[in-house]
Order: C-alpha cells, then sequence, then structure tokens
C-alpha cells in the first residue's frame, strides 16, 4: 500500500502519470474556510507551509488542476489519514470551482492490504465519488460524463504503481 501512497499523494507527477491533467499548482492551507484564491501558491519545495506528503504522514493539502484538452480548472482539497484497516484520502471540491451546473464533488481513496488473503504484495484500491449537478442539466449528459470519468479517474493508476513498485524492488537489490 506504501507505494500506492506515494503515488496518489505525488500532486507533482500527475500531468506525467494521468492522461487527463494537464498541470497542477498547490497552494497553502491556511484559510481552510476560504477558496484557495486566498492562499499561496506554493513552489515545487517544501517551505514550511505545505503539509508533507508522504505514506503514514496525515496531511492537508489544496491543489488546482487543469484537466482536458479544455483546460478546466478544478481545485480541490485533500485530507490524507493513515489507519491500520487501510488509509485513505478524502477529497471535496474547493468552494471555487463550484458554479451554475457542478454544485459539489466529494470522494475517497482507500487502500485494502492483502485483500482477499492474496498476500502482502496486494493491494486493492477504492474510489468512491460523488457529484452534484444542476437539476437542469439532462440526466442522459450526467450518466455520459459519469460512464467516461469514472474509468479515466483509476485507469492510470495500477500501471503505475506497479512500474513505482518495480523501480522500488529494483533500488533494493542493487
Amino acid at each position: 500500500a506504501a507505494v500506492v501512497w506515494e503515488c496518489l499523494l505525488d500532486f507533482y507527477s500527475y500531468p506525467q502519470t494521468i492522461p487527463t491533467v494537464r498541470d497542477v499548482q498547490m497552494f497553502t492551507n491556511t484559510h481552510m474556510g476560504q477558496d484557495y484564491y486566498s492562499e499561496d501558491k506554493v513552489e515545487r519545495y517544501e517551505d514550511g507551509t505545505l503539509a508533507t506528503l508522504k505514506h503514514g504522514v496525515p496531511s492537508v493539502t489544496r491543489a488546482a488542476f487543469t484537466l482536458s484538452k479544455f483546460r478546466l480548472t478544478i481545485a480541490a482539497i485533500h485530507k490524507y489519514r493513515p489507519h491500520p484497516l487501510g488509509d485513505y484520502m478524502v477529497f471535496t471540491l474547493d468552494p471555487a470551482c463550484t458554479n451554475a451546473v457542478l454544485k459539489n464533488a466529494k470522494g475517497v481513496w482507500h487502500t485494502q492490504s492483502n485483500p482477499d488473503g492474496k498476500g502482502d504484495d496486494y493491494t486493492r484500491v477504492w474510489l468512491l465519488c460523488e457529484l452534484k449537478v444542476s437539476s437542469l442539466l439532462p440526466q442522459w449528459i450526467t450518466n455520459y460524463a459519469a460512464k467516461r470519468a469514472m474509468p479515466r479517474a483509476t485507469s492510470w493508476i495500477k500501471p503505475h504503481v506497479e512500474a513505482a513498485a518495480e523501480l522500488w524492488w529494483k533500488g533494493l537489490e542493487d
């Protein structure tokens, strides 16, 4: 599970690992009652205002992601928590990103080590999401978007984590 979390928490690598993410900008998390525009941009290197993004270390982060060929910017708040039964990260849409169509979004990533007794080197990754959109939006559009978005939201993780784990094991052998 550690390799999965190192990948999920490496927000800066998302443009290289998730096909629909074009760019990411991290922000401080000192004004959580306000939208991300009230925060300061944070460069890649930690300066004390950015939460530590490591497996096993609880953190709260704010990030704005530029998505798809349409360059849509969506900001989210991520709350990562380690837990003996499986770490999890709750994410919510930043208040600045709600609009007439997208009312709310939230979800959770969760890992389950040794699922079904397969062994300690197996990890099951769960992603649960909820979107609230305008009731004026036709249901078929919502269904179509969900059908396309959910597989895209998760298809990157398995090959990326397996490649990262292979590199990690290779480093141990050298």
